[in-house]
């Protein structure tokens, strides 16, 4: 059997390796390594490099390095340069995420005057990736009636929401020790990014039924890419034909 594809919010399957690369086994390195190196910013250098290997890899296997790749790698690289600057500072290399984060959510901000806002430029390269016939279907969304405004609203929320949780994390590097901010952390970032992950996708659905009705008398259906394969696991759960 086949299924369409529809532009629209990025599956938590899609995210998922970002998850597991980028905090995770991260926070699971740092632990083991911790009680066999000098200090914490050894240990944190030595975390870090899992997700930055991951998005080379990534680069390697895909030709192409995604936004969220570049600014993870970036600032994986410009974290240890700041903290071998001022003397393999830890609290640089805790709160570098933070900045580019916040970086990112003002970005988000400022992209709100373009006509095309960042998130959907970063929408249809996690949910369409490479796919010519995708992102072709990708920028077709954008010409029917509540999009612009869906963007512009999805993008907004993004782009707050990220510099709350750059300040959030901060303020958790200055208050706690290393260890126990490691732990904290990914709680703090799966909580907002799966807040705003949760409200795209609601959002996303709400603004599809308005764009519907308004199209109803039209004729005109939102745009689709036909026959994409169903993965070999559901096909073999299905029941097979006598």
């Amino acid at each position: 059997m086949a299924e369409e594809w529809e532009p629209g919010a990025p599956s938590l399957r899609a995210m998922a390796p970002s998850t597991i690369f980028g905090a995770i086994i991260p926070l699971a390195v740092y632990y083991a390594v911790r009680p066999h190196v000098s200090g914490d910013a050894p240990a944190l250098m030595i975390a870090g490099a899992i997700p930055a290997a991951w998005v080379i890899v990534e680069w390697i296997r895909k030709r192409t390095l995604d936004a969220i790749g570049s600014i993870t790698l970036f600032g994986f690289v410009a974290g240890i340069i700041a903290s071998v600057a001022l003397g393999n500072s830890a609290f640089v290399l805790k709160v570098r995420d933070s900045a580019f984060t916040a970086l990112f959510g003002l970005v988000c901000l400022a992209t709100l005057r373009m006509h095309k806002p960042l998130m959907f430029h970063l929408g249809k390269a996690l949910s369409a990736g490479d796919n010519e016939e995708k992102r072709a279907a990708y920028d077709e969304l954008f010409d029917l009636p509540t999009a612009r405004r869906t963007f512009l609203i999805i993008t907004a929320v993004w782009g707050v929401g990220l510099i709350l949780e750059a300040t959030a994390r901060v303020v958790l590097a200055v208050v706690l020790p290393t260890g126990p901010f490691l732990a904290v952390s990914p709680v703090l970032g799966g909580l907002c990014f799966g807040g705003l992950f949760g409200f795209t996708i609601w959002y996303s659905k709400v603004s599809r039924a308005r764009g519907e009705a308004l199209l109803a008398d039209t004729g005109i259906t939102f745009p689709s890419v036909g026959a994409q394969p169903v993965p070999s696991s559901a096909t073999s759960a299905s029941p097979s034909s006598s």
